[in-house]
């Protein structure tokens, strides 16, 4: 590994910096509602990028989803699993990246003012 960082197992029952301890169904709501909305209203994202950005935010929030929904000590009590160790830092894992680069990204095509989604062309037939 590189110095300064290591592998060290720490479970995390609050979000970044272990801000939020306690409010585990507050994170379950909001990490549920960012999936689903990638996951219905994906079709209509207007750009590469942007689908990029679904995927890191979607894929993270996905991620520590499970964790808080099957991790002990119970079903939607769970704490996520960090496993990298800044020593100057803090501790995370893949998803808690992929959320803070895509979250990058988003601000980044925002401030260009990169459309989030499509406002015209095919529509997808209902049956």
């Amino acid at each position: 590994m590189l110095p300064g960082v290591a592998l060290r197992l720490s479970l995390n029952t609050g979000a970044a910096f272990s801000m939020g301890t306690g409010v585990t169904p507050v994170f379950i709501l909001i990490a549920s509602f960012v999936v689903a909305w990638i996951v219905f209203r994906g079709h209509r994202i207007a750009t590469r990028s942007w689908s990029v950005v679904a995927g890191l935010i979607g894929g993270g929030a996905a991620g520590n989803l499970v964790d808080r929904l099957f991790r002990s000590p119970s079903v939607a009590r769970g704490a996520v699993v960090d496993f990298i160790d800044v020593a100057w830092f803090a501790s995370f894992n893949v998803a808690d990246v992929a959320l803070t680069c895509g979250a990058a990204v988003a601000v980044l095509l925002a401030w260009r003012g990169v459309p989030l989604l499509r406002t015209s062309g095919p529509q997808h037939a209902r049956p």
